[in-house]
């Protein structure tokens, strides 16, 4: 009889540690940069510097333009029916409409007085040096600011908040990306997130390892316009620790029948 109750105790335990083993995922699977130590600190210290997205076909480019001569920015005013403003004009819309600049299908931004310039495969800071040059033949000392109106990208799968982003800043990593997306849920692999990226007309697949300190030498890890982040399902759902209470009741039935099996075989 004692024997019998031992070994019912006994199947109990075991149904428990796996229960409680099927409930949790190892800590290396969930924990992000888990490999990071103190000495790869160090030598990733420096941060990339190439993030810059370049201008692409389609974009929207909010751009003004100001000079120590307010004649001059009057008359630029007026080409494009908006006021001066305090010295600055803001070519392409007022701010309110933020219409912006669009780049056309030949790459190319139409520009009151100067005409078409050449604008994809630019940074933002090579067309304001390009536009500073061109304004200079129409105002003294321009200075010319250029911002991407349009800058965005996707999150989508197993994360709490999929969606479009706005960028806020040309800087945005895709941690900050998972960030803004509430984070990978339980049932998402940080480990192989999909990024699609458009490049010169053609589409570029990538992968990021969200576990792996080499996520910070990625060509993927600072995002670019448009890029589109996809979080793929584990191969198969886990009950995670908040989940339990809702399968003990099956649990405690499938015990209750085991022994009773048991008991009846002897």
């Amino acid at each position: 009889m004692h024997h019998k109750i031992y070994r019912s105790y006994l199947l109990i335990v075991l149904m428990a540690v796996l229960l409680f083993a099927a409930s949790c995922t190892a800590t290396k699977k969930v924990i992000y940069l888990n490999d990071l130590t103190l000495a790869d600190s160090v030598a990733l210290r420096t941060a990339q510097s190439a993030f810059e997205t370049p201008i692409q076909k389609n974009d929207q480019l909010w751009i003004t333009v100001g000079g120590s001569n307010p004649l001059d920015l009057v008359a630029l005013n007026s080409a494009i029916g908006v006021p001066a403003g305090g010295g600055g004009a803001m070519m392409g819309g007022s701010s309110n409409s933020m219409l912006g600049f669009l780049v056309e299908a030949d790459g190319k931004i139409k520009v009151p007085y100067i005409g078409k310039v050449q604008a994809e495969g630019l940074t933002r800071i090579q067309l304001e040096t390009t536009l500073t040059d061109l304004f200079a033949a129409y105002t003294k000392n321009p200075v010319v600011n250029v911002r991407f109106l349009n800058y965005s990208f996707s999150v989508l799968g197993e994360v709490n908040r999929p969606g479009r982003q706005n960028m806020t800043t040309e800087r945005v990593s895709i941690l900050d990306a998972i960030s803004m997306a509430g984070d990978i849920t339980n049932l998402g692999k940080g480990d192989n997130i999909l990024i699609v990226r458009e490049e010169n007309g053609q589409r570029v697949i990538g992968r990021a390892n969200l576990l792996s300190k080499d996520l910070f030498k990625s060509p993927f890890y600072y995002l670019k316009t448009n890029d589109v982040l996809y979080v793929e399902p584990v191969g198969a759902k886990f009950i995670n620790r908040s989940g339990i209470p809702q399968y003990l009741s099956i649990v405690a039935v499938g015990l209750s029948l085991i022994l009773t099996i048991l008991n009846l075989r002897k």
